[in-house]
């Protein structure tokens, strides 16, 4: 399997996240039958972090607030009073997870979570407009 073949998978992948949970479902159905390892070609992209904060993070996290805990929000002043505004703290927390918060090492690859990570941060120096 060709690097190219790779990427044009995971642009299907994109898409199909993007239309809807069933079709990412079905390509992921897809792709585990043809026993492909999409995690490196992977490339993050800001309409990435998109895709993956709609369908991991915003059930709980609605425009960067907190349905379980109303103080632990991803808006800056939290982020940063909590210790999660810098990259790295935040990799962590989402990756491994605490308290409440579970962590997505089992669900996302790295970049993924780097990509997320990147995501929250900027939305909330933007106060998630």
């Amino acid at each position: 399997m060709n690097a190219t073949l790779g990427d044009v998978l995971v642009k299907l992948l994109h898409v199909l996240i993007a239309l809807s949970r069933k079709a990412s479902l079905f390509a992921c159905l897809m792709v585990m039958g043809l026993g492909l390892n999409l995690s490196s070609a992977w490339a993050a992209s800001p309409e990435d972090g998109v895709v993956l904060f709609e369908n991991y993070c915003a059930g709980c996290h609605p425009k960067g607030g907190n349905i379980i805990r109303r103080r632990k929000t991803l808006k800056q002043k939290s982020l940063e009073r909590d210790g999660y505004g810098a990259l790295e703290p935040l990799i962590n927390l989402i990756d491994q997870g605490q308290n409440n918060m579970p962590g997505f090492a089992d669900q996302l690859n790295n970049t993924q979570v780097e990509t997320v990570a990147q995501f929250v941060l900027e939305q909330a120096s933007h106060t998630w407009k």
